[in-house]
C-alpha cells in the first residue's frame, strides 16, 4: 500500500502560507484523484515546481499480541 501527500518548497510555505501542502494519506484512487486537482490549482497559483506529489511505501507496524 502506498500513500500520498502534496509537499512544496519552503520558499512558498514560509511566504505563502501552507494551503495546499497536506498531510500522508492512504494512496486511494480518490485521494489521488483529489490530489492531482489540488496539485494543478496549486501550480496555478504559484508557479511550476513549486509544490509536488511524494509517494512512500506504508509501514507496516506489527501489534503486539493481547492476552
Amino acid at each position: 500500500m502506498k500513500q500520498i501527500r502534496i509537499s512544496s518548497t519552503r520558499e512558498v510555505a514560509q511566504n505563502q502560507g501552507q494551503r495546499f501542502v497536506c498531510e500522508w494519506m492512504e494512496g486511494s484512487l480518490m485521494n489521488r484523484w483529489l490530489l492531482k486537482n489540488r496539485l494543478a490549482e496549486a501550480l496555478e497559483v504559484h508557479g511550476e515546481g513549486s509544490h509536488w506529489v511524494e509517494s512512500r511505501d506504508t509501514e507496516h507496524v506489527r501489534q503486539p499480541a493481547h492476552a
